[in-house]
């Protein structure tokens, strides 16, 4: 008896292993998408910087909880505006030409969320090699409903909009380069402990022990 039921439900294993592979291979298809023209591409671009900015003030009511003065905070910002967007355009540079000249070129789809994990990866690490790990969880909370704010606001803006994709590298590269791109901007150890102090100073006083402490690496 257990022999003839092995053949049936090795037959059925097939099957699902089958339909199985059909539903990846359909999931995979559904995640390609238009290439998105660079002629709206630059449109939306154009209005980045102040939709970067309006996300900000949409979301100060989380600053304000960690006790910011929000003007003040948004300050120690802005400061830095000309290193933020040089880092910027040395990102874009760096990726060459993502967008598409004439209609009709597919990518994978992207989602914002992966990209957000790979740049947390990172600043955990540089974290962990400032030794300022147990000390940071205080700000994890917080930190997490300010990012998810400020990208829900993000994908509300223009260019998340136009239901396409740019031919981009992997996560990793794009965090990376990003990466490389701030030092060469002059975003070093200096700088960052410079924006914690001017932040600390603007209310969030939870910085203030580990303003110092903060290596860039």
């Amino acid at each position: 008896m257990a022999g003839t039921m092995r053949y049936p439900l090795s037959n059925f294993q097939m099957l699902r292993y089958i339909i199985g592979l059909a539903v990846l291979v359909a999931c995979l298809k559904a995640q390609m998408i238009r290439q998105c023209l660079c002629s709206e591409v630059n449109t939306c671009a154009s209005t980045a910087a102040s939709s970067i900015n309006q996300c900000a003030d949409r979301c100060q009511a989380h600053f304000t909880a960690l006790g910011a003065n929000y003007a003040a905070a948004r300050q120690c910002i802005v400061a830095h505006q000309g290193q933020i967007t040089a880092a910027a355009n040395c990102a874009r540079n760096s990726f060459g030409q993502v967008c598409a000249n004439r209609a009709g070129a597919m990518v994978p789809k992207r989602y914002p969320e992966t990209v957000q994990i790979a740049a947390v990866r990172e600043v955990q690490g540089m974290i962990a090699r400032s030794g300022l790990t147990s000390q940071v969880q205080a700000l994890m909370g917080p930190a997490k409903k300010i990012g998810g704010c400020l990208t829900k606001c993000a994908q509300a803006n223009s260019c998340a909009k136009l239901g396409c994709g740019l031919a981009l590298p992997a996560d990793n590269i794009l965090v990376a380069t990003a990466k490389r791109c701030a030092f060469q901007a002059g975003f070093n150890t200096a700088v960052a402990r410079q924006v914690c102090n001017c932040l600390a100073n603007a209310g969030v006083s939870v910085l203030r022990p580990m303003c110092n402490k903060i290596i860039i690496s």
